[in-house]
């Protein structure tokens, strides 16, 4: 099965339901379960930095420049859900081993984002981002169960369940999320302290 109907089904097991094969199944639940689906997913999506779904970029500068404020406009591109970091330096072959968070404090832009643009004063600019992830089968098996238990969290009551169910099901997401983000801070903490051992040495 595609992670998609894992997640669902996941959901569905947790709050006492049978499983469907798809989200156009003609049933209640499966109807019920699309209704959440999509919204659940660019939720989760947002709430952690998942290494799966992480990208690099150069955005593309805009002709036109902000009206004020700012001094360079940058088109965020169309695959990328969110804007993790903005750099305007990305260090050559001396930071390329970094990851979002890891770069020194040196590196970053002033930014903001507005709708679909990043306002800078750098030019150029190098960014980190989480994907919309369209593909499904990238998802990790963290993410699925993190994804399972915000659909159960949503759903729970229009399906039926209880508001115990809906609750366990909040709390059971929020300890998801919190190890996926420890896991994510674990990785950076061992490449930032490979990277400060290697600058001492030389």
């Amino acid at each position: 099965m595609s992670a998609r109907i894992d997640a669902v089904n996941f959901a569905l097991a947790f709050l006492g339901e049978g499983a469907i094969t798809s989200l156009d199944d003609d049933s209640d639940k499966a109807r019920t379960m699309k209704t959440f689906y999509y919204i659940a997913k660019d939720a989760v999506l947002e709430d952690a930095n998942w290494t799966f779904a992480t990208k690099r970029f150069i955005p593309a500068e805009r002709e036109t420049p902000p009206v004020f404020g700012w001094s360079y406009s940058y088109t965020i591109p169309s695959d990328i859900h969110r804007v993790v970091a903005v750099l305007r330096s990305w260090g050559g072959a001396t930071l390329l081993p970094y990851y979002i968070n890891d770069f020194p404090e040196e590196t970053y832009a002033s930014h903001v984002i507005e709708g679909n643009e990043i306002l800078s004063n750098d030019n150029p600019i190098y960014c980190y981002g989480v994907r919309k992830m369209e593909d499904e089968g990238g998802f990790s098996a963290l993410f699925v169960e993190a994804l399972a238990y915000k659909l159960a969290m949503l759903a729970a009551l229009s399906i039926g369940s209880s508001m115990q169910k809906q609750q366990a099901a909040m709390a059971l997401y929020a300890a998801t999320i919190k190890v996926a983000k420890t896991r994510d801070g674990q990785q950076n903490t061992t490449r930032r302290l490979r990277n400060r051992v290697l600058q001492q040495a030389r």
